[in-house]
């Protein structure tokens, strides 16, 4: 009997276990990361990202297929004028001689998705050389 009770107690606890994990599992499975409540954890996601050349890959790609980033981008003054430093430009010609024609046809691409992107454009622009206008 008291073997019986050992069995049935171990069978339970090994049952219940069971379910806690699965249950935890799944949960672990549905539950998103808010990187904005974490600082630690958008900076280490950051991290990741910046120190990997296929995460980094994998971003911006997935990044220049959605419209409202590409905006976000734009908007985004000081990354632009980054970007588009001309030491920059000469630094991506030089490891990258087909840049420039890839960077022009990702560019009409996004215009002919998103009017407003072509309207920052222009108005980027009539900002740099008021001659354009």
């Amino acid at each position: 009997m008291k073997t019986k009770k050992k069995m049935n107690f171990w069978a339970f606890s090994l049952a219940l276990m069971m379910v806690i994990l699965v249950s935890s599992c799944s949960d672990m499975n549905n539950s998103k990361i808010d990187l904005s409540a974490n600082e630690q954890q958008k900076e280490e996601a950051f991290n990741q990202i910046l120190n990997n050349q296929e995460l980094m890959n994998d971003f911006m790609n997935e990044m220049m297929t959605q419209p409202t980033s590409m905006s976000w981008m734009m908007e985004n003054g000081k990354f632009m004028n980054h970007m588009f430093n001309q030491d920059n430009l000469d630094y991506m010609r030089k490891h990258n001689p087909e840049i420039d024609n890839h960077m022009m046809n990702n560019m009409m691409d996004m215009m002919d998705r998103d009017t407003s992107v072509a309207n920052e454009w222009n108005n980027r622009m009539h900002e740099r050389n008021p001659m354009n206008q």
